[in-house]
């Protein structure tokens, strides 16, 4: 009876053993390094069938199925002289000949020739073995690594590597073998390490399809996704009512699947007088300093309980929830103290503290920005009909809460506790909800203002930004953008197009250069802006499935009003369709070819407008 023939593994892995990698950024690096492998494995023509990331707090690996084990072997020809210039009278080889022959390794007799239009050549043909996986994957690896983005890489040690944080081992694998390598300062081999706390001492990896499971039985789930699903189902499961449910923003649950690597869910509680305390406070309290999620009700009313993601599991989980709700309980007080302080000093009093606060230092201060933001709210306010008064009063507040101690513990509070301290001051509430709706959109994809008052604010805030600094001539260049001058300008379109707001950007701009008098020393700045501001908008119709050319069309009017340009880009996307464009367009491209290539002074000279009048009689009618 035959034996069966032992079946071939040629899988690859690749692990990256660290420190603790950044958690809000872990997600992204493992992506990335999937991506760069794939794309080295293409470009020396590895096949492989299938590829994914492994990514846990201290680790990022690549685990590649079904990878060949070399190159396809590839013919390289090389052309020589031609045959004419290759042998003597008596058939003899040239120099040429002789040269070429022995830049080949090979003798003039070993030479072919090559025919093509240009006429016969010698020329050689070479067999190049392809390299194996052993030979290309150090360099596949240590190239893809090197393209990871990591904006500060660091030193440890005596030596001069770098990456994100300290390397302690790297696995490479081909099969059951080691792929002898020296990436990121440590000789390659087939050991890593599992949990922290619950595992001890090294783990051999025999071969990358065993790898996940190795990792399992050591208290490691490696699969980020598969241990960002764990906690959404742990986290609601730790739910103690019914009635009520988990929030689980979907940065957090990132954030929290790159802090642990056995995720265990428990809920805690904390003292309900704490709900008096505007729930936004409570929960960045929870979500960005505790990075705990928040339970709510059927009526998404806040609770007094929190689900943490623990990172071990411990023989007195109690301990664990006690210890958890005595840190929340800290923090929440503070919460509640820089609530109750700030009300007792009114927005419209703390102009004197935002003089010594600097927007930009050949800008002047936020004091001096709240004054230029209010003049231009409520020039847009006339243009939207909206209340002059208010617009003048929301844009002196506009940024008063920022003096506050809350504001200062949690910064991604602005505007949102100038809407709460506005209401405890008794101004209206369409002042109050302006003061939160002027940072909005917060980040791509973001909701807008609801209400004009609100959407005149965060335009009239945006453009006086927008033109300071461009008037200072520190436009982004690059992928430098300190003042995040693409999302504002993104921000100003998008609230005048889907709020459907009938404002010309070029009379807003110059609007607001006037108001920062001598600051700015930018001449071009309207111009320089405004082109700023429409180059914005090609990706943006990009992403909504409209071609480049739609928006150059109507881009060629030199229209500064974004709404008009919507109505007229959706115009000629509509007329697109029609069976009738295509002929048009043809037609029309004819025409200014034809125009191009004539005497434009003489064309115009030959036109006689009476010709074209209908209240013109013809020379026949005349004559009769």
């Amino acid at each position: 009876m035959q034996k069966a023939s032992k079946k071939v593994n040629n899988d690859f892995l690749v692990e990256i053993h660290t420190e603790e990698l950044p958690p809000k950024a872990l997600n992204r690096l493992a992506t990335r390094f999937l991506e760069e492998i794939k794309i080295r494995l293409d470009k020396v023509e590895l096949r492989y069938g299938d590829a994914q990331f492994f990514a846990t707090p201290r680790r990022l690996a690549v685990y590649v199925k079904k990878l060949m084990n070399k190159q396809p072997d590839t013919t390289v020809e090389r052309k020589g002289p031609s045959l004419d210039a290759a042998f003597d009278q008596s058939g003899n080889p040239t120099p040429a000949c002789a040269g070429f022959a022995r830049s080949c390794g090979v003798t003039p007799d070993q030479l072919i020739k090559i025919k093509n239009e240009q006429g016969t050549f010698l020329g050689y043909k070479q067999t190049v073995e392809g390299k194996t996986v052993q030979e290309l994957l150090p360099t596949v690896v240590t190239q893809a690594l090197a393209a990871l983005p990591i904006p500060k890489r660091m030193r440890w040690g005596s030596g001069s590597v770098e990456f994100v944080r300290p390397v302690h081992s790297v696995i490479m694998l081909y099969g059951h073998d080691v792929i002898d390598a020296e990436i990121l300062g440590c000789r390659t081999g087939r050991l890593t390490r599992g949990h922290r706390f619950l595992s001890k001492g090294w783990i051999s990896i025999v071969n990358p399809a065993r790898y996940a499971k190795s990792l399992e039985r050591h208290f490691v789930i490696a699969d980020f996704l598969q241990r960002k699903e764990l906690i959404h189902l742990e986290a609601k499961r730790a739910v103690p009512s019914k009635e009520a449910s988990v929030v689980m923003e979907e940065s957090l649950l990132d954030e929290v699947t790159g802090l642990v690597e056995w995720p265990v869910a428990f809920c805690g509680n904390f003292d309900s007088s704490f709900l008096s305390v505007p729930k936004e406070v409570l929960i960045a309290a929870m979500q960005d300093h505790q990075r705990y999620f928040p339970v709510v009700d059927q009526q998404n009313n806040l609770l007094s309980h929190f689900v943490c993601i623990a990172n071990i599991e411990s023989r007195d989980m109690s301990r664990v929830i006690a210890g958890n709700e005595r840190v929340l309980r800290a923090r929440l007080a503070d919460a509640a103290f820089f609530f109750e302080t700030d009300k007792k000093q009114r927005l419209g009093n703390r102009a004197d503290l935002l003089q010594h606060i600097i927007f930009q230092a050949k800008l002047g201060t936020l004091n001096d920005k709240t004054k230029r933001i209010a003049l231009l709210n409520t020039f847009i306010a006339e243009k939207i009909h909206v209340d002059v008064q208010e617009a003048m009063r929301s844009g002196l507040l506009a940024k008063a809460d920022l003096t506050t101690a809350m504001v200062g513990e949690f910064p991604e509070l602005q505007g949102v506790m100038g809407y709460y301290y506005a209401l405890h001051d008794g101004e209206g509430k369409a002042i109050a909800t302006a003061l939160n709706e002027q940072y909005m959109p917060r980040f791509s994809g973001d909701v807008l203002p609801e209400t004009l008052l609100g959407s005149a604010l965060a335009i009239a805030d945006r453009i006086d930004t927008l033109v300071g600094i461009f008037g200072i001539n520190q436009a982004p260049t690059g992928d430098k953008d300190p003042f995040a001058l693409r999302r504002a300008a993104l921000g100003v379109l998008r609230i005048l197009i889907e709020k459907k707001l009938d404002l010309d950007l070029r009379e807003l701009i110059e609007r607001a250069v006037r108001e920062y008098t001598d600051k700015l020393s930018n001449p071009n700045v309207a111009t320089e802006l405004l082109a700023f501001f429409l180059e914005r908008l090609k990706p943006w119709y990009q992403d909504q499935g409209i071609p480049a050319d739609v928006l150059a069309s109507v881009a060629a009017l030199n229209i500064s009003n974004p709404y008009d340009i919507h109505l007229r880009v959706l115009a000629v996307q509509q007329f697109k369709k029609l069976p009738e464009a295509a002929s048009l367009s043809i037609a029309n491209k004819r025409v200014s070819n034809i125009l191009s290539k004539s005497d434009s002074s003489k064309s115009r000279a030959s036109n006689d407008e009476k010709i074209f009048s209908p209240t013109q009689p013809s020379t026949n009618q005349a004559s009769n």
